[in-house]
């Protein structure tokens, strides 16, 4: 009896998972690295060479560490506790930008927030983030916390507008932080232009669930261990001033996700022999693909008008009449796609397009929306 296919994975997180995964995970499983120390030589080889790789693929500066923890969402526990004494400022354009705002409300902090619709981007250019409005915003902030490209609604922020406000923040005195949860490893944010990038694996890299990274700089980790130095607390066993102490000795704090680091390894070796520009090239093309087919689709709406603010990476289409049929009508075709977020859930679709999905994948996912829709 033949063994049935395996489903074509557009969700948007976790997704599909890339080839390397399967030998990688194999290979660790025959030779013993699932069961070595996480303080050996062997495993801090492995972290070393997922830092060089991270370094190599999204052009980290050498003075910025590679902070390890097990998700995005402790990510954004550890620098609102880590960085901030009594106001942080926040760019809310969709659930997980929400999200850090609420972990910073959770932990005692006032914030202040710039607020767009969900499914509308932050309009114009660099220039227009001079503003009065912008200065208002982060006076007194000590952060500003910006969601690159939100998994949620599809929207996202240009890097050069991302790059402009990280500027206008450390004016005044804030550290920048970037959500780049969907956003790396295609998108050109640049590292050294910001504080903090953190993401989670298993989105924009195709691996399984499990591990976090924070890209900080110099002034990201100063200012958490100069809170440090004044009583404030800064976060427990894992707070910023230890994980960087660690990170400096090519450790971890605590007993990490080390199959999850040796993947993160292989797949960022691998993606950056390829390049970014490569990796975003493919991803451009892909959407450009995948909404020139819908405009053709009935009862299918994009739901992020074109232009600079509509994601590459996670593609979110309206469905008259709700997105649950449509959705359960392409599983039995073997394509898995994402429900809505939030007040989307049952109303949109949201389609993965990372570097790991590929253009068979989207030939066939947009073979099934002609015949299903």
């Amino acid at each position: 009896m033949t063994a049935p296919s395996a489903p074509l994975v557009f969700l948007p997180g976790p997704t599909a998972l890339h080839p390397r995964v399967a030998l990688e995970t194999r290979a660790a499983l025959a030779d013993g690295f699932l069961s070595e120390s996480h303080r050996s030589p062997r495993f801090r080889a492995c972290l070393v060479a997922m830092e060089e790789a991270l370094r190599s693929l999204l052009e980290i500066p050498q003075d910025h560490r590679i902070l390890i923890v097990g998700s995005a969402t402790e990510a954004m526990e550890r620098i609102i506790e880590g960085t901030v004494t009594r106001r942080s400022a926040h760019l809310l354009n969709g659930a997980f930008a929400r999200r850090l705002r609420d972990v910073a409300v959770n932990l005692g902090r006032e914030v202040v927030e710039a607020t767009v619709p969900d499914g509308q981007g932050f309009p114009g250019s660099p220039d227009r983030f001079r503003d009065p409005g912008v200065d208002r915003l982060l006076d007194g902030a000590e952060l500003l916390a910006m969601t690159q490209n939100e998994t949620s609604t599809g929207v996202r922020i240009p890097p050069d507008l991302i790059h402009a406000l990280a500027d206008r923040a450390r004016e005044h005195g804030a550290l920048s932080v970037v959500d780049l949860v969907t956003g790396w490893p295609s998108e050109a944010v640049d590292p050294a232009r910001m504080d903090c990038g953190f993401f989670s694996v298993q989105k924009g890299f195709g691996l399984p669930a499990g591990l976090g990274i924070l890209v900080v700089s110099p002034a990201f980790v100063e200012r958490a261990r100069e809170r440090q130095a004044r009583g404030q607390v800064t976060g427990g066993y894992m707070g910023i001033p230890a994980l960087a102490q660690v990170a400096d000795r090519h450790e971890t704090r605590a007993t990490p996700n080390m199959l999850a680091i040796r993947l993160l390894a292989a797949v960022a070796e691998d993606y950056a022999r390829q390049g970014r520009e490569a990796l975003d090239g493919a991803v451009r093309r892909r959407a450009a693909v995948f909404w020139n087919a819908v405009v053709d689709l009935p009862g299918l709406t994009p739901l992020v008008e074109a232009g600079p603010s509509r994601s590459r990476t996670i593609l979110v289409v309206e469905v008259a009449g709700g997105s649950g049929p449509l959705r359960d009508r392409l599983a039995r075709r073997g394509l898995l796609v994402g429900d809505g977020y939030g007040p989307g859930k049952g109303r949109h679709l949201r389609v993965a397009n990372f570097p790991v999905q590929t253009d068979p994948m989207l030939e066939r996912l947009l073979e099934g929306l002609r015949n299903e829709v």
